[in-house]
Protein backbone atom coordinates (compact mmCIF):
# COMPACT_ATOMS: atom_id res chain seq x y z
CA UNK A 1 0.00 0.00 0.00
CA UNK A 2 1.22 3.61 -1.54
CA UNK A 3 1.64 5.92 1.54
CA UNK A 4 -1.23 8.28 0.17
CA UNK A 5 -3.21 5.39 0.07
CA UNK A 6 -2.24 4.55 3.35
CA UNK A 7 -2.72 8.16 5.01
CA UNK A 8 -6.49 7.81 3.34
CA UNK A 9 -7.04 4.83 5.22
CA UNK A 10 -5.95 6.16 8.48
CA UNK A 11 -7.76 8.99 8.42
CA UNK A 12 -10.82 7.49 7.58
CA UNK A 13 -10.18 5.01 10.19
CA UNK A 14 -9.66 7.71 12.50
CA UNK A 15 -13.05 9.83 11.69
CA UNK A 16 -14.98 6.71 11.64
CA UNK A 17 -13.77 5.99 15.30
CA UNK A 18 -14.15 9.28 16.75
CA UNK A 19 -18.09 9.98 15.10
CA UNK A 20 -19.07 6.67 15.77
CA UNK A 21 -18.01 6.82 19.43
CA UNK A 22 -19.25 10.26 20.09
CA UNK A 23 -22.56 8.84 18.81
CA UNK A 24 -22.20 6.17 21.57
CA UNK A 25 -22.80 8.97 24.13
CA UNK A 26 -24.99 10.91 22.56
CA UNK A 27 -28.59 9.99 23.87
CA UNK A 28 -26.73 10.39 27.47
CA UNK A 29 -25.82 14.13 26.58
CA UNK A 30 -29.25 14.59 25.17
CA UNK A 31 -30.61 13.25 28.32
CA UNK A 32 -28.34 15.75 30.07
CA UNK A 33 -30.10 18.49 28.76
CA UNK A 34 -33.64 17.41 29.84
CA UNK A 35 -34.51 15.16 26.41
CA UNK A 36 -36.20 11.84 27.54
CA UNK A 37 -34.51 9.31 25.94
CA UNK A 38 -35.49 5.91 26.55
CA UNK A 39 -33.20 2.90 28.23
CA UNK A 40 -31.92 1.28 25.45
CA UNK A 41 -30.64 4.20 23.83
CA UNK A 42 -29.00 5.01 26.64
CA UNK A 43 -27.03 1.70 26.99
CA UNK A 44 -25.40 2.57 23.45
CA UNK A 45 -22.48 4.12 25.66
CA UNK A 46 -21.48 0.54 26.81
CA UNK A 47 -20.50 0.23 23.06
CA UNK A 48 -18.23 2.79 23.29
CA UNK A 49 -15.48 0.43 23.49
CA UNK A 50 -15.96 -1.43 21.35
CA UNK A 51 -16.23 0.90 18.22
CA UNK A 52 -12.22 0.82 17.60
CA UNK A 53 -11.97 -2.57 18.00
CA UNK A 54 -15.14 -3.02 15.31
CA UNK A 55 -14.05 -0.19 13.17
CA UNK A 56 -10.22 -2.05 12.63
CA UNK A 57 -11.90 -5.65 12.03
CA UNK A 58 -14.06 -3.51 9.62
CA UNK A 59 -10.57 -1.96 7.96
CA UNK A 60 -9.37 -5.72 8.00
CA UNK A 61 -12.19 -7.41 6.04
CA UNK A 62 -12.55 -4.88 3.25
CA UNK A 63 -8.91 -5.78 2.50
CA UNK A 64 -9.15 -9.81 3.76
CA UNK A 65 -6.08 -9.52 5.84
CA UNK A 66 -8.10 -10.38 9.51
CA UNK A 67 -6.98 -13.57 10.02
CA UNK A 68 -3.29 -12.91 9.30
CA UNK A 69 -3.08 -9.38 10.83
CA UNK A 70 -4.73 -11.41 14.00
CA UNK A 71 -2.22 -14.25 13.81
CA UNK A 72 0.85 -11.45 13.60
CA UNK A 73 -0.53 -9.76 17.00
CA UNK A 74 -0.76 -12.60 18.54
CA UNK A 75 1.98 -14.80 17.21
CA UNK A 76 4.74 -13.11 19.68
CA UNK A 77 5.39 -15.17 22.66
CA UNK A 78 5.24 -13.70 26.07
CA UNK A 79 8.64 -13.62 27.48
CA UNK A 80 10.28 -13.51 30.87
CA UNK A 81 11.69 -9.86 30.35
CA UNK A 82 8.40 -8.60 29.40
CA UNK A 83 6.97 -10.47 32.52
CA UNK A 84 8.87 -8.87 34.61
CA UNK A 85 8.52 -5.16 33.03
CA UNK A 86 4.93 -5.31 34.04
CA UNK A 87 5.68 -6.86 37.50
CA UNK A 88 7.99 -3.40 38.15
CA UNK A 89 5.28 -1.52 36.42
CA UNK A 90 2.82 -2.73 39.08
CA UNK A 91 5.07 -2.30 41.45
CA UNK A 92 5.94 1.02 40.80
CA UNK A 93 2.26 2.30 41.24
CA UNK A 94 0.98 -0.17 44.49
CA UNK A 95 4.16 1.29 45.72
CA UNK A 96 3.06 4.66 45.30
CA UNK A 97 -0.13 3.78 46.10
CA UNK A 98 0.65 3.05 49.57
CA UNK A 99 3.08 5.64 50.44
CA UNK A 100 0.36 8.29 49.28
CA UNK A 101 -1.92 6.27 52.07
CA UNK A 102 0.60 6.57 54.53
CA UNK A 103 1.52 10.42 53.52
CA UNK A 104 -1.87 11.82 53.90
CA UNK A 105 -3.57 9.23 56.06
CA UNK A 106 -5.94 8.00 53.48
CA UNK A 107 -6.51 4.18 54.63
CA UNK A 108 -9.93 4.08 52.56
CA UNK A 109 -7.96 4.21 49.19
CA UNK A 110 -7.83 0.40 48.22
CA UNK A 111 -11.06 -0.41 50.40
CA UNK A 112 -13.06 2.25 47.96
CA UNK A 113 -11.28 0.82 44.80
CA UNK A 114 -11.37 -3.15 45.32
CA UNK A 115 -13.98 -3.57 48.53
CA UNK A 116 -13.39 -7.16 48.52
CA UNK A 117 -11.32 -9.88 47.07
CA UNK A 118 -13.72 -11.07 44.43
CA UNK A 119 -14.77 -7.51 43.50
CA UNK A 120 -10.61 -7.22 42.84
CA UNK A 121 -10.45 -10.33 40.27
CA UNK A 122 -13.76 -9.14 38.98
CA UNK A 123 -12.66 -5.66 38.55
CA UNK A 124 -9.05 -6.75 37.01
CA UNK A 125 -10.53 -9.16 34.50
CA UNK A 126 -12.75 -6.61 33.02
CA UNK A 127 -10.29 -3.96 32.67
CA UNK A 128 -8.13 -6.58 30.75
CA UNK A 129 -10.50 -7.64 28.32
CA UNK A 130 -11.39 -4.13 27.56
CA UNK A 131 -8.13 -3.07 27.68
CA UNK A 132 -7.30 -6.08 24.83
CA UNK A 133 -10.19 -4.86 22.53
CA UNK A 134 -8.56 -1.08 23.04
CA UNK A 135 -5.04 -2.38 22.18
CA UNK A 136 -5.76 -4.86 19.21
CA UNK A 137 -7.82 -1.05 17.47
CA UNK A 138 -5.19 1.97 19.01
CA UNK A 139 -1.95 0.00 19.38
CA UNK A 140 -2.13 -2.86 17.16
CA UNK A 141 -4.11 -0.95 13.94
CA UNK A 142 -3.38 2.43 14.74
CA UNK A 143 0.12 2.76 15.88
CA UNK A 144 1.01 0.13 13.09
CA UNK A 145 -0.33 1.78 10.39
CA UNK A 146 1.35 5.50 11.46
CA UNK A 147 4.67 3.85 12.15
CA UNK A 148 4.48 2.61 8.52
CA UNK A 149 3.38 6.60 7.44
CA UNK A 150 5.56 8.73 9.68
CA UNK A 151 7.89 7.05 11.57
CA UNK A 152 7.98 5.78 15.18
CA UNK A 153 8.27 9.39 17.04
CA UNK A 154 5.41 11.37 14.92
CA UNK A 155 3.22 7.57 15.48
CA UNK A 156 3.58 7.65 19.34
CA UNK A 157 2.46 11.78 19.46
CA UNK A 158 -0.31 11.16 16.92
CA UNK A 159 -1.86 7.78 18.59
CA UNK A 160 -1.57 9.73 22.05
CA UNK A 161 -3.52 13.03 20.71
CA UNK A 162 -6.24 10.88 18.68
CA UNK A 163 -6.54 8.65 21.80
CA UNK A 164 -7.33 11.95 24.06
CA UNK A 165 -10.18 13.22 22.07
CA UNK A 166 -11.85 9.88 21.49
CA UNK A 167 -11.78 9.40 25.58
CA UNK A 168 -13.35 13.12 26.10
CA UNK A 169 -17.08 12.30 25.76
CA UNK A 170 -16.73 9.84 28.55
CA UNK A 171 -14.91 11.96 30.56
CA UNK A 172 -17.05 15.23 30.12
CA UNK A 173 -20.51 13.05 29.65
CA UNK A 174 -20.16 9.88 31.65
CA UNK A 175 -18.47 11.78 34.61
CA UNK A 176 -19.40 15.23 34.27
CA UNK A 177 -15.70 16.23 34.46
CA UNK A 178 -14.93 20.00 33.75
CA UNK A 179 -12.54 21.72 32.07
CA UNK A 180 -9.27 21.58 34.29
CA UNK A 181 -10.01 17.91 35.32
CA UNK A 182 -10.10 16.76 31.39
CA UNK A 183 -6.85 19.04 30.91
CA UNK A 184 -4.94 16.09 34.12
CA UNK A 185 -6.77 13.43 32.80
CA UNK A 186 -5.30 14.13 29.11
CA UNK A 187 -1.93 14.46 30.21
CA UNK A 188 -2.38 11.32 31.92
CA UNK A 189 -3.52 9.54 28.88
CA UNK A 190 -0.49 10.78 26.64
CA UNK A 191 1.76 10.07 29.05
CA UNK A 192 0.15 5.91 29.17
CA UNK A 193 0.06 6.04 25.40
CA UNK A 194 3.37 6.68 24.81
CA UNK A 195 4.31 3.78 27.68
CA UNK A 196 2.18 1.39 25.99
CA UNK A 197 3.66 2.46 22.51
CA UNK A 198 7.14 1.83 23.50
CA UNK A 199 6.17 -1.57 25.05
CA UNK A 200 4.37 -2.63 21.98
CA UNK A 201 7.88 -1.69 19.74
CA UNK A 202 9.81 -3.82 22.31
CA UNK A 203 7.77 -6.71 22.61
CA UNK A 204 5.44 -7.02 19.50
CA UNK A 205 3.27 -8.49 21.95
CA UNK A 206 -0.62 -7.12 22.28
CA UNK A 207 -0.68 -9.16 25.11
CA UNK A 208 1.26 -7.24 27.57
CA UNK A 209 0.46 -4.14 26.16
CA UNK A 210 -2.37 -4.83 26.99
CA UNK A 211 -1.51 -6.54 30.56
CA UNK A 212 0.40 -2.89 31.35
CA UNK A 213 -2.77 -1.24 30.06
CA UNK A 214 -4.95 -3.05 33.11
CA UNK A 215 -1.87 -2.38 35.41
CA UNK A 216 -2.13 1.31 35.05
CA UNK A 217 -5.75 1.27 35.48
CA UNK A 218 -5.86 -0.92 38.39
CA UNK A 219 -2.46 -0.39 40.26
CA UNK A 220 -2.38 3.33 40.02
CA UNK A 221 -4.80 4.63 41.97
CA UNK A 222 -3.57 7.82 43.41
CA UNK A 223 -5.37 10.94 42.70
CA UNK A 224 -4.48 11.33 38.79
CA UNK A 225 -2.44 14.68 39.09
CA UNK A 226 -0.01 12.61 41.33
CA UNK A 227 -0.02 9.64 38.78
CA UNK A 228 1.05 12.41 36.11
CA UNK A 229 3.63 13.75 38.07
CA UNK A 230 5.37 10.27 38.57
CA UNK A 231 4.89 8.73 35.19
CA UNK A 232 6.51 12.14 33.34
CA UNK A 233 9.31 11.61 35.77
CA UNK A 234 9.69 7.94 34.86
CA UNK A 235 9.45 9.12 31.39
CA UNK A 236 12.04 11.79 31.51
CA UNK A 237 14.75 9.32 33.79
CA UNK A 238 14.31 6.48 31.00
CA UNK A 239 14.68 9.22 28.51
CA UNK A 240 18.16 10.02 30.09
CA UNK A 241 19.41 7.04 30.62
CA UNK A 242 18.35 6.01 27.53
CA UNK A 243 20.57 8.76 25.63
CA UNK A 244 23.49 8.54 28.08
CA UNK A 245 23.79 4.13 26.80
CA UNK A 246 23.30 5.36 23.48
CA UNK A 247 26.35 8.33 23.86
CA UNK A 248 28.76 6.15 25.54
CA UNK A 249 27.64 3.40 22.90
Amino acid sequence: MNTRKLNTEVLLWIALVLVLSYLCYLPMFLEKKGIHISQMLLNSKYLFITVPFLVSIFFKLKHKYLKKWLCTLFAEKVKLQSISSCIILASIGLSFSIIYCLAVDEKNLFTNSYPSILAAVFNCSYLFITALLEEIAWRGFLLDKLTTAKGKGSALGYVGIIWVIWHIPMWAIRNSLGFNEILIYSIWTILISLILGILFYRYKSILIVSLSHTIFNTCFITPIKYNVILLASILILSFIIFNKKTGTA
